[in-house]
């Protein structure tokens, strides 16, 4: 720790507060660098100037430098850092930076932006070229996943039924009187799967405009309730669906999977998450621009591993890593947080970006997420990476905003690696570090900013990596807004019903953006959201689909039993 200093009283306190430090750009050596596609006049208009050397190298930042670092040994290091052409950074994420230009042309993208040509609506899809909205929700979620649903759920009751009866149970009604009643419904008439397409179809069909608990929406009252869901269905019955429904599918025997970091690890539902993510891969082509961040499915449930204690949030959750189309939201590939040492961010990063290697596309994520590490791994498997970047990840500590002292507002310094990194430090309203394996760092855009007092937003010129992180890297942030506005989420006890509300969400926003894009390329207009989901409610809770699922008809099992102090008769 370095010693404090004495003050002398006798010294006036002017001459001890050092001024305010001057302009460290030379205005005899600074360039302007405007972007090829702009106007050069336009852009030498705007306020933010671009500087073309570093204005580190002045005496004033030297001495700026100092001060932040009086009696270290750090100071010497960025001295040299500072002033020398190239330097060597080490450590993990080492790497040896100059001012030169390493960059190329980036590669064109590889794919075109659509519903893929092999893309199947399940099996009772017959007609190829009139898509109808419930065809592209089944496109997510197949009769191969509603089947498997059904056969869990059966399966479930069948081992509640042959198993002793709890203690609290037998200590009220006695062992005698085990299976309970509702045990005994759901045991002679099992769930089909038509009923569960209405339970799907109801929970779709309040989340769009019915804000009140389920129990107020089967009630008669005729200010409150919902005459659409009586009709389709008891309550008694849909409560008896939701506490016998299961989602442990079985996991594939003899299968080998190479993936150490897979969602088939999550317990009761991993299997069923992982079947909805190649459904999400292989049903649609994204464009280019990708974004990779974190989302929440909200629980607060004591009996999970995967529930994390978010402390920059209101909620608690279950964390998922989501690579989503900029623009849209559109999931494309995700894999669920797990507390289990083979799982790192780092390892999972690189799991969901192999799904999408070799095509060329641009991704953009935080500094979380963005190291020298990382960048090169994307950049040897096909992938353009940029972001925010952090010094404890790579970015060079020579122009990290440490120093922001020494750049203006609009003023930004750049270095580069010779295999084509490059790092950012740029003066918005704060100093702002990024970092990109494909990116000219003297490629210059246009962003608007609010100013206070001014109705109208300004413009002004930035680095091309900046401008493209603002516009491309809320994809994730869009999905969670869209799952936000309609939700099918219901209450429950069991903290992996979080995760099945999650995915019927996500599957109804992929299947709209489908479905708005092929509407598109028709050009024909298409519907909006709450319209859409109005037309998959109708096709869901309709009784006509299955004639091959008759109802077992009642044996007198669900007759009410009285109490009496042995136990229940019935």
């Amino acid at each position: 720790m370095v010693p404090l200093q004495a003050i002398d009283p006798n010294v006036p306190r002017a001459e001890r507060v050092s001024a305010t430090p001057p302009r460290l750009v030379d205005e005899d050596d600074e360039e302007e660098v405007v972007s090829s596609d702009s106007d050069s006049d336009v852009g030498a208009q705007l306020p933010g100037r671009p500087v073309a050397r570093d204005p580190y190298s002045d005496s004033e930042a030297d001495r700026i430098i100092e001060n932040i670092f009086a009696g270290t040994d750090v100071v010497p290091e960025l001295h040299e850092q500072q002033r020398a052409d190239t330097f060597t950074t080490s450590g993990t994420h080492g790497a040896t930076w100059c001012r030169k230009l390493h960059c190329t042309q980036p590669q064109a993208f590889a794919e075109v932006q659509g519903m893929r040509t092999s893309s199947r609506r399940g099996r009772r899809s017959l007609d190829n070229t009139n898509f109808e909205p419930i065809d592209y929700w089944r496109m997510f979620i197949t009769d191969d996943m509603l089947d498997d649903i059904v056969c869990a759920t059966r399966v479930r009751v069948i081992q509640r039924t042959a198993r002793t009866p709890p203690d609290f149970y037998a200590a009220r009604h006695g062992a005698a009187a085990w299976p309970s009643r509702t045990l005994r419904k759901q045991e002679h008439k099992p769930m089909t799967k038509k009923d569960l397409e209405q339970f799907f179809g109801i929970a779709y069909g309040l989340g769009v405009a019915y804000k009140r608990g389920i129990q107020d929406a089967f009630s008669d009252d005729w200010l409150i309730g919902v005459p659409w869901v009586q009709r389709v269905m008891s309550f008694g019955k849909f409560q008896r669906l939701k506490n016998s429904l299961s989602v442990d599918i079985p996991r594939e025997r003899n299968v080998e999977h190479v993936d150490p970091i897979s969602n088939r690890d999550v317990s009761k539902i991993g299997v069923l998450m992982e079947k909805f993510k190649k459904r999400c891969l292989h049903v649609y082509q994204p464009k280019a621009e990708l974004s990779y961040d974190e989302q929440v499915a909200k629980t607060n449930t004591r009996f999970s591993k995967l529930q994390q204690r978010l402390r920059h949030k209101k909620y608690n959750g279950i964390q998922i890593y989501s690579l989503c189309e900029a623009g849209s939201g559109y999931l494309v590939t995700f894999v669920t947080r797990q507390p289990t040492p083979e799982f790192s961010i780092e390892g999972a990063m690189f799991s969901l970006l192999k799904d999408v290697s070799d095509k060329w596309h641009r991704v953009y994520a935080d500094n979380l997420f963005i190291s020298t590490k990382t960048l090169r791994w994307c950049k040897d498997n096909g992938i353009y990476l940029c972001g925010t970047a952090r010094t404890t990840h790579g970015f060079p500590a020579a122009i990290s905003r440490k120093f922001g002292g020494a750049l203006e507002e609009g003023e930004y310094s750049w270095r580069m690696t010779r295999d084509g990194l490059c790092a950012i430090a740029w003066h918005d309203s704060v100093v702002t570090q990024f970092m990109s394996n494909w990116h000219n760092p003297e490629a210059m855009d246009v962003i608007r900013r609010r100013e206070k007092g001014q109705r109208d937003r300004s413009s002004r010129n930035a680095p091309k990596v900046a401008a493209d992180y603002n516009k491309f890297m809320g994809g994730v942030d869009q999905l969670d807004a869209l799952r936000g506005t309609y939700t099918c989420r219901i209450k429950a006890k069991k903290w992996y019903f979080s995760l099945l509300w999650w995915m019927l969400d996500v599957a109804m926003i992929n299947a709209h953006h489908v479905y708005c894009v092929e509407e598109g390329k028709a050009k024909r207009k298409p519907m909006t959201r709450d319209k859409f989901i109005k037309s998959v409610v109708e096709s869901l809770i309709a009784k006509d689909e299955h004639p091959d699922a008759p109802e077992v008809e009642n044996d007198g099992s669900g007759i009410k039993r009285a109490r009496s102090e042995t136990g229940t008769k019935m």
